[in-house]
């Protein structure tokens, strides 16, 4: 790996190097980050500007006992690196190998499973508390009077002869990045940092991304005074901060009061932060490892809570990743060529459902003027690019605010627009209230196009759409449907565009299938809850019906049946709500039901037809349904993970065979 990393299995034999050893260090890391992502694919130029911010972390803290809370963990692997997850970081993101975001089952260094934003001031402030009244509860005991055995059994333990004692309680730390810190519920914990009486550290990671370039008003206000400053601006400000910081014979509120004096009025960050009560420090160079590390110390011995503002440069150490660090936020694998380019790994790949959808609505939005597309920093993510360059004034990256993106489009609604809103199932679920209040409860005709539905493949369990037709299904006024090659995307757009209620276009991260009986699925247009019957068996006596792109696991299944002589027939059901009469009737007639879905089976596609079934009076003995079971997915690969729960076409052909036999043995899913 490199001449210091090999020599670093924890933090503790990180803080055995000396400061200067720390610079070369941090390159390594760097190049073990870029070999990994390059083969496995990851979240490259935001963790290559991390590198000495992390470092720096773990250099004078001690987060086996401190608490470390990341923010958008996509930011996390050189910690990772570091605290004894070299070995797994060869297969990142890969079965038997690291996860791609903070996981407490891989490490106690890891507080929260974490990869959605906005969460680590609150989850700190929590934390903050918990340990707050932790040494409340402990003092109370060890008041005068009260026997030594009654200390608390959360107090520090004695340090060894020689060393400096502990901090009384575990210090805490939020990591942030810029584009967090302008989502609500950030501002929430801002709001309430008042509750804390002690120790906590927010460090603000500056780098002007998030996933897409950062937007919004406080970004460009982060903008308008980070062109300002040069790297000689960063090093006179952390040289003042370092002269004005307890630890060189003042006090820390006098070190506090005289800072901000030196900076009231001259920097803009520190007037947002200051408006808030939250006293400000920086912005500093998040590269110069050696003040880092002084700022730290000091920061750290601070008993209230205090904002460090960072600057870090994403992509830092690989050009390609620093002239265009949104085409490697989130990359797969890929070649490093001699000069310093890189190439993909795979070419020539068919088309994604993702590419289906930009260019379908690019399409329809040349025919109407109505269409406005609408995301939350996702825009190179949800396949908006072509939309965004052909209409930019129709187009609306809000930033990581979910909520904020669906209360807009029913305002557009509302107006007369069509908006489109395009956000990854995992990441919806944060504005549920705004859908079911400001859309579905005021029948708004607004098109939810739901990205990385199902199975997500590396990101894992933070990332997985396995909830969506659950808490989308049950709101009244509300239509879902699921596309499964291009052309039904296309169609379903248009079914959506012209419904006067809401609409949910859901669709895998994955390849649009080229199977020629998918194709055939598509011919018949989309109508208001109409399955389309794809294949017909001889006489069958059993219905494979799917729920989306699991198309063509029932389509494989039923090939595999075939050469038993097994005949069924295969339904692309085409949408959860409403449900399809005709699936229903089917059971009157005798015939068998398996329902597949790429969704968790509780409140899914299959809870629906049983519902439905059992309020008609029919027989759901006849019924099977197949899907994700009630646990929190692992990540690998997609394929590997519709084997995983259940859903492939070897599992849909076994499960045919026991129901045709009378013989099903359920499962526990």
């Amino acid at each position: 790996m490199g001449k210091y990393l090999d020599r670093i299995s924890s933090p503790a034999d990180l803080k055995k190097l000396p400061v200067a050893e720390l610079e070369p260090l941090a390159e390594e890391i760097r190049q073990s980050i870029l070999r990994s992502v390059s083969r496995m694919g990851g979240h490259l130029a935001s963790n290559l500007g991390a590198v000495e911010l992390t470092l720096a972390l773990h250099y004078v803290f001690d987060f086996q006992r401190d608490k470390l809370l990341w923010d958008v963990g996509h930011q996390c692997y050189a910690h990772k690196i570091l605290t004894g997850r070299k070995s797994g970081f060869e297969l990142l993101r890969h079965a038997g190998g690291a996860s791609g975001f903070p996981c407490p089952a891989e490490s106690e260094y890891d507080q929260f499973a974490v990869g959605h934003a906005g969460t680590s001031i609150a989850t700190a402030i929590g934390m903050a508390l918990g340990e707050q009244l932790k040494a409340a509860a402990s003092r109370r005991l060890e008041a005068p009077g009260q026997k030594d055995e009654g200390r608390g059994k959360n107090s520090p333990p004695s340090p060894a002869p020689g060393t400096s004692p502990l901090p009384a309680t575990p210090r805490v730390v939020a990591l942030v990045g810029d584009a967090s810190i302008v989502n609500g519920l950030s501002f929430e914990g801002l709001n309430n940092l008042g509750l804390i009486k002690r120790q906590m550290l927010i460090v603000l990671n500056d780098n002007s991304m998030a996933i897409d370039a950062t937007v919004g008003a406080v970004a460009r206000y982060f903008s308008k005074f980070r062109l300002s400053h040069t790297y000689e601006d960063l090093r006179r400000t952390t040289k003042s901060i370092l002269e004005h910081l307890p630890g060189i014979g003042r006090s820390v509120d006098e070190a506090l009061e005289r800072f901000k004096k030196s900076i009231r009025m001259a920097l803009l960050p520190s007037q947002l932060f200051e408006s808030l009560n939250i006293p400000y420090f920086g912005p500093v160079d998040g590269h110069d490892i050696e003040s880092l590390i002084k700022i730290f110390k000091a920061l750290g011995q601070i008993d209230h809570p205090v904002l460090l503002h960072v600057y870090t440069r994403k992509g830092k150490g690989f050009n390609p990743a620093d002239v265009g660090p949104s085409k490697f936020h989130s990359t797969g694998p890929f070649k490093i060529n001699g000069d310093n380019t890189v190439e993909a790994t795979t070419r020539d790949q068919p088309q994604s459902f993702t590419d289906a959808f930009g260019a379908s609505l690019a399409a329809l939005a040349e025919r109407d003027d109505r269409i406005v597309a609408i995301t939350s920093a996702m825009c190179d993510g949800t396949g908006l690019q072509e939309f965004r360059k052909k209409f930019p004034e129709r187009f609306y990256d809000v930033g990581i605010a979910e909520s904020a993106a669906v209360d807009i489009a029913a305002g557009l609604a509302k107006a007369g627009m069509r908006p489109v809103v395009c956000i990854y199932s995992t990441f919806l679920q944060r504005s549920f209230d705004q859908i079911a209040q400001e859309v579905a409860l005021q029948g708004l005709p607004v098109v939810f196009c739901v990205d990385r539905a199902g199975m997500v493949g590396s990101d894992g369990a933070t990332h997985h759409g396995l909830m969506d037709i659950g808490y989308l299904r049950m709101l009244p006024n509300m239509v879902l449907t699921a596309p499964v090659d291009a052309i039904e995307m296309r169609q379903a757009l248009e079914f959506a565009l012209s419904r006067p209620q809401p609409v949910v276009v859901r669709y895998p991260k994955d390849l649009v299938p080229s199977d020629e009986a998918v194709r055939t699925a598509s011919e018949s247009p989309f109508e208001l809850g109409k399955s389309v019957l794809v294949r017909r068996g001889r006489k069958a006596p059993l219905a494979l019906v799917c729920y989306g792109s699991v198309l063509t696991e029932a389509l494989a299944a039923a090939e595999s049946l075939s050469s038993d002589k097994i005949a069924v027939d295969v339904i692309n059901a085409r949408f959860a709500a409403p449900i399809d009469e005709k699936l229903v009737h089917l059971l009157s007639r005798g015939k068998k039901l398996i329902t597949v879905e790429d969704h968790y089976l509780s409140c899914g596609f299959g809870s629906a037809v049983l519902e439905q079934a059992a309020a008609s009076g029919r027989n759901v003995g006849l019924i099977r349904v197949l899907g994700a079971p009630k646990s929190f997915i692992g990540h690998d690969a997609r394929s590997a993970q519709l084997v995983e729960v259940g859903i492939s076409a070897d599992d849909i052909a076994r499960t045919a065979r026991e129901l045709l036999a009378d013989r099903y043995v359920r499962s526990g899913r």
